[in-house]
């Protein structure tokens, strides 16, 4: 039978046995704990340091340019129509037959200052010159008579009669009728006299046929017009602008300009001259007129109804700047680079092109216009300009 105490024994044995294996177990693990970290502070401790990179903040590259506070003169552009100052419709003054017309007389025929374009026959009218001679001559031999029989009642009375005489006796009465029967007659004379001088029908102006319309052997009557006749060299054109542009025009000053047209594929131009100012505005349209004489170019005058465009120099603005159209920003602002670093300045537009805005603002003397169009632009923000970044 076996011994309980020995079997206690052999058991405390295997517990005391196993208790120091848990023992040397936990000490060696504390020891690789230990070595390890005194390893990773020597490791610490010895490690090679890195060199520290201080990373720049990044200027962004922009494009400026020089702001240059002057004058600028607008040039107004407009278009119109090429119009005679001087047209008229010609018309017979007296009736009568036609006896010959003018090889001019035609539409485009062009005639002369002064020259006869229709010629009425003037038999009868010479016939009703000499009557009017006629009566004109007898109405002097009245007055003559009636002179002189007031002369002898003068005598007569001198030698016979008492006090002064009336007139009545003297025959003034009888006198100044026979001398109104002279003016009366004088001016049938003189009417007939025009008459035979407008049967022949003349150009006021030198200028061209637009429209005749008379033939030999027509009879006509007064009134009847001949010929619409214009003036191809006292030419104006009629130029509508804006108001915006209508208010740079000088009024008092005689500017001369330019008028282009493509004829034939080719452009001209002819000179032109500020004539006048309209004192009204157009209330339909919200436009202003100015009429321009046009000059003879190189090829002589335009042809009248040439549709022509025009661009006129308007009164010169002071102490304001020309920009790009899009370097606004918003409504009435502008970014400059002001010593390195961006600057919002509120600008007052003056007036305007498809392409240039002219601007009065608070500039100072050494900003330079954002041309960059950037994102979100800030105050302050430094900015370096493009080019030095391409010449590094």
């Amino acid at each position: 039978m076996d011994n309980p105490y020995e079997t206690t024994h052999a058991e405390e044995e295997v517990h005391r046995r196993s208790a120091i294996r848990a023992v040397f177990s936990f000490l060696l693990a504390l020891l690789i704990i230990l070595a390890a970290f005194v390893f990773g502070v020597i490791m610490f401790l010895n490690r090679e340091k890195a060199d520290t990179v201080e990373t720049e903040k990044p200027v962004p590259a922009v494009r400026s340019e020089p702001i240059e506070v002057g004058e600028v003169t607008p040039m107004l552009d407009s278009e119109g129509v090429v119009e005679s100052r001087r047209q008229v419709k010609l018309a017979a003054q007296v009736g009568g037959r036609v006896e010959w017309i003018s090889d001019q007389l035609v539409a485009s025929g062009r005639g002369g200052e002064n020259e006869v374009l229709v010629r009425i026959e003037v038999s009868d009218l010479k016939a009703r010159l000499a009557t009017a001679e006629s009566a004109l001559a007898e109405a002097k031999l009245a007055l003559e008579v009636e002179k002189a029989k007031g002369e002898q009642a003068r005598r007569d009375w001198a030698k016979l009669g008492r006090g002064e005489p009336s007139g009545l006796t003297l025959r003034k009465p009888q006198i100044a009728s026979a001398e109104e029967r002279v003016a009366s007659a004088s001016e049938e004379v003189e009417r007939s006299t025009r008459d035979v001088e407008r049967a022949e029908i003349r150009a006021p102006f030198a200028g061209r046929v637009r429209m005749a319309s008379a033939e030999v052997g027509a009879i006509l009557a007064p009134g009847t017009v001949v010929a619409d006749l214009y003036s191809d060299s006292d030419l104006e054109v009629d130029l509508p602008f804006p108001l915006r542009d209508f208010g740079f025009i000088a009024k008092d000053a005689e500017t001369e300009f330019q008028i282009t047209a493509t004829l034939g594929g080719e452009t001209k131009s002819w000179p032109a001259k500020l004539a006048r100012v309209s004192g009204e505005v157009e209330r339909t349209t919200l436009t202003g007129h100015v009429i321009a004489k046009v000059q003879a170019g190189d090829d002589g005058f335009p042809p009248v109804g040439l549709f022509v465009e025009a661009e006129l120099p308007g009164k010169t603005i002071s102490n304001v700047v020309e920009i790009p159209r899009s370097t606004i920003r918003g409504l009435n602002e502008v970014w400059v680079v002001r010593d390195g670093r961006l600057a919002k300045v509120e600008v007052e537009e003056v007036w305007t092109t498809r392409e240039t805005v002219v601007v009065r603002a608070p500039f100072e003397p050494d900003d330079r216009l954002l041309l960059t169009r950037m994102g979100t632009p800030v105050e302050g923000m430094e900015v370096r300009e493009a080019e030095q970044e391409d010449g590094k």
